[in-house]
């Protein structure tokens, strides 16, 4: 048995692995984002932000707002029109714009620190779906001065630190504290959901796990990431990124089996030459059986975890199959019967 590379190839998009679960809203009524009841110093600017406040359509609410604005610089609801613009662009899904506007609300000099947290929360949210991890990390920092207990960005946050960091335990240290304290915040949700709220509650749960396990992978603790891999399949048994890293972590614990099996062979080797007594050597071939058996037995679990991942079909299926497709010929000398494997694997996950 040759020694093999199990070395995990990453998927860099960003969305895989975070969960959005921030509700964009503006206030119930108008000023509530202040200390005081903002009021219209005219009769227009009262009549423009009314109208802006019951514009029910995205795009024209937009308008409108940039508009009321531009119009009236000095009126006390211009923090409430900049909720509602930036509100406006997340439901068109026009993330530039969001970033956009958000900047311009955070930088307005009556910008409270609620309008300031909404505009970083948004724009963090924005930056996550372009898929630009710096600026996602960024805007949470920015969300995080002034709140550090806000469940979304230590969720976001936690999930984008070892994409970008994965070989930096300080920031990985730094992203499980974040995870472990998501963790702690959900659990009265989790406990108070009715069951409706529950299952978006319990895959926010799932993730934070895979979060965890993902920084424990990064830190070769295999042992710690399968757990909390485990706990994720566990909430969310089509997780499918979950079982794609729970593979790696098998992929990784083979690997390591097999140096140990290639040192126990040139053991073996020095043993015999040294003309080692048998109780010697039949210890030694006990180990070396040991080994051999530890490939095989976390390869074929790598295996079961990357069909799993495959069947799940979602956004890390090409990667999965490609290493299950290796993983197979390796052990099989051919894809014969993959096809079969992979459908008994999708049966299991009821899809």
């Amino acid at each position: 048995m040759r020694e093999v590379d199990f070395s995990m190839k990453r998927t860099s998009y960003l969305g895989m692995t975070l969960f959005l679960i921030v509700i964009l809203v503006v206030p119930a009524l108008p000023g509530l984002s202040q200390a005081k009841q903002p009021q219209a110093k005219t009769q227009p600017e009262y009549n423009a932000y009314l109208a802006l406040y019951n514009e029910k359509d995205p795009a024209k609410k937009a308008d409108m707002g940039e508009k009321f604005i531009n119009d009236f610089k000095e009126s006390d609801f211009v923090p409430n029109a900049y909720k509602m613009i930036i509100q406006a662009y997340s439901a068109q899904k026009n993330w530039a714009k969001v970033l956009d506007a958000a900047d311009r609300a955070a930088d307005f000099k009556g910008a409270d620190n609620s309008l300031k947290g909404f505009a970083y929360a948004n724009a963090m949210i924005a930056a996550q779906n372009q898929n630009d991890i710096d600026k996602v990390l960024a805007y949470g920092d920015k969300v995080l001065a002034i709140d550090p207990n806000d469940l979304n960005t230590l969720i976001t946050l936690s999930a984008a630190i070892p994409l970008k960091y994965p070989s930096n335990n300080e920031q990985l240290d730094k992203a499980a504290g974040m995870a472990t304290k998501a963790l702690a915040g959900l659990q009265p949700m989790l406990n108070q959901a009715n069951a409706q709220q529950k299952p978006q509650l319990v895959q926010i749960d799932g993730s934070l796990h895979a979060t965890l396990g993902l920084i424990a992978y990064d830190k070769k603790d295999y042992t710690k990431s399968i757990q909390e891999y485990q706990s994720a399949i566990k909430d969310n048994m089509k997780d499918d990124a979950s079982h794609y890293y729970l593979a790696y972590d098998y992929m990784a614990l083979a690997a390591q089996a097999s140096k140990e099996y290639t040192k126990a062979i040139d053991d073996e080797k020095a043993a015999i030459a040294a003309k080692a007594d048998q109780p010697t050597m039949d210890d030694l071939k006990a180990k070396t059986a040991g080994h051999a058996d530890d490939v095989k037995k976390y390869r074929d679990m790598a295996i079961d975890e990357l069909a799993l991942a495959v069947a799940v079909n979602g956004p890390v299926a090409s990667q999965a199959k490609t290493a299950l497709t290796k993983q197979w010929t390796d052990k099989n000398d051919n894809t014969n019967g993959l096809d079969e494997y992979i459908a008994q694997k999708k049966s299991q996950i009821g899809g």
